[in-house]
């Protein structure tokens, strides 16, 4: 009797160790399952596309694009486009879809777009002891904004009729290089993205101050060629108006800082 049930024991222990071993199988199988690719492309534009300090992308769209094609069964692969080459990174195939705080306006013909899912404000910062306050003291004043940038474009295509007409525009390759010439004493105000301009004056308090002045607000999408596949394009906006209602692109926003109420996308508007 205590030899059959020893034997029965065994049976029993060989019985949870093969069922062990087969689940562990069964979930290195999963794993192993690689989820198609999809090319993510951005301009490197902090908070939203950039690298870590390991080299890593990192940022508000990096993030939304992760979980927002992770969820669709796809896996983002993140593409660094030169700006002055964006125009040319859908129709050339170098990318799949344009994801970098990417606006909306004047390209809506351009582009299938998925989306809008952000607002996006361009602003302007000063020194802390500057004497422009509001959007008219810009008169005769000296603005840096980054090079083929959408700031450049509000300034020289007249975008906000508020701005004076008598200034003098620098554009520089990077916002950093901008904030270098404000530093330097070679202009008067950047103009830029909220957020890249408040992460600045957060950072140097001392030395500029940021001014909740409005230059101009857009949309922001994902843009992709003409000839892409139409129901992916639906599945992304309809992915992405689910992770506003489940409250995942708010909590983003605030991991990086930024005022919910001004920059979620809202449909009723």
């Amino acid at each position: 009797m205590k030899r059959t049930r020893f034997s029965a024991f065994i049976c029993f222990l060989v019985f949870c160790i093969v069922t062990v071993l087969c689940g562990c199988q069964k979930e290195e199988k999963e794993s192993d399952k690689k989820l198609p690719q999809i090319r993510v492309g951005g301009v490197v534009y902090e908070p939203y596309f950039y690298k870590d300090i390991d080299g890593e992308f990192t940022g508000i769209d990096v993030e939304l694009a992760k979980e927002a094609f992770h969820r669709m069964g796809y896996e983002p692969v993140f593409v660094d486009v030169d700006i002055a080459k964006i125009d040319y990174a859908l129709p050339e195939d170098i990318v799949d879809c344009l994801w970098s705080c990417y606006t909306m306006e004047e390209r809506e013909d351009k582009y299938l777009w998925a989306g809008p899912y952000l607002y996006t404000r361009r602003v302007l910062a000063v020194k802390t002891d500057s004497d422009i306050k509001t959007i008219e003291d810009l008169e005769g004043k000296t603005i840096a904004v980054q090079a083929n940038s959408m700031t450049e474009k509000i300034f020289l295509e007249n975008m906000n009729p508020e701005i004076p007409t008598e200034y003098k525009l620098h554009t520089y390759r990077t916002v950093a290089d901008a904030f270098t010439a404000l530093r330097k004493g070679y202009v008067d105000a950047v103009g830029g993205h909220e957020a890249t301009l408040g992460q600045y004056t957060a950072e140097y308090p001392e030395a500029y101050q940021y001014l909740n002045i409005s230059l101009y607000r857009s949309k922001l999408g994902v843009a992709f060629a003409k000839d892409k596949d139409e129901q992916l394009v639906q599945k992304l906006t309809q992915t992405l108006n689910e992770m506003r209602e489940d409250g995942t692109i708010t909590e983003i926003l605030t991991g990086y800082h930024l005022d919910v109420e001004s920059n979620l996308y809202k449909e009723e508007e």
